[in-house]
Parts: structure tokens; sequence; C-alpha cells
């Protein structure tokens, strides 16, 4: 596949489907709750502005995702940051560049709404996503920390 072929556009909430498809053949285990909650909340409430993008194909078939939410004061953490929660490429279209397109296009999307830190958090015995963040230049932050308690 040419990667020019390969369009970056803002994710609607007809994108549905096609992520719910590609999560559930990334993860080979279905979630359409989480993103039924996640489209809900990004479409229908009108509170967040757009910042998940999708990659589509020469067809204009979704082949890739990527989502993340602008922060609005959140943690005591201010407007000018973000997240990066969910990210998927389609297993059929991996190794093409397609996930690097999508931060590429992610992260100039939210520099033009004027951010200036992106966050995320990644599981580390994940290396394969460990490998990605940290090739799209991300690092373990110096002012924040994941904290967690077990019960």
């Amino acid at each position: 596949m040419n990667e020019d072929s390969i369009k970056i556009r803002l994710m609607c909430d007809d994108d549905f489907d096609a992520v719910v498809m590609i999560d559930e053949k990334v993860l080979k285990a279905p979630r359409p709750e989480y993103y039924k909650l996640r489209f809900e909340r990004l479409f229908e409430t009108g509170e967040y502005l757009p910042t998940s993008l999708v990659a589509e194909n020469e067809t204009g078939m979704v082949i890739g995702f990527i989502m993340g939410e602008l922060y609005i004061g959140e943690y005591g953490i201010s407007q000018e940051g973000s997240t990066v929660d969910t990210v998927g490429v389609d297993p059929d279209y991996r190794c093409q560049g397609i996930g690097e397109r999508l931060m590429n296009e992610f992260v100039d999307h939210l520099r033009d709404l004027g951010v200036q830190k992106i966050n995320t958090l990644v599981d580390k015995r994940d290396t394969q996503l460990v490998q990605y963040f940290s090739t799209n230049r991300f690092s373990p932050s110096k002012t924040v920390i994941n904290l967690e308690r077990s019960i």
C-alpha cells in the first residue's frame, strides 16, 4: 500500500463499528461497551473538542484510529495538556507507517489547539506499545506519576 493513499481525518460517530472491529482484531476480545461510552462522550455530550482521528485506505475503509482528549483542569493539570488513550491499527495493515502517521497528525492537530504536552498510560509489560510510544518521542513523565492501590 502506498503511504500517500492513506487519508487521516477526524473521527466521527459513523466510525464506531470500524473502531470496535479493529480493537477486537488487535486485542482478540470485544469491547463494544468501552467504545459506546467513549463515543457517547465524544459525540453526544458536546463537551469535548474533536481530537480523535482515523486512518482510511484508498477505498475509504477505516484501518486505524487514535483517540484522546484535552484536559479541562483534571488532576490540577492545565488546559495545555491532552491524553492519548487508545490507538489501534488493523493487523492486516501493520508495519506500514499508519500508527506513526496517526500520531503525527494527532500531535499536529493538538499543537494547533494550543496543547503543549500529551500524556498516556502504558502497561510497562506491553513492550510493543512502550516501543510505539518511545518511537513517537514519548518519555517517562518528570512531573506526573501514576499511583495505585491494591484492594
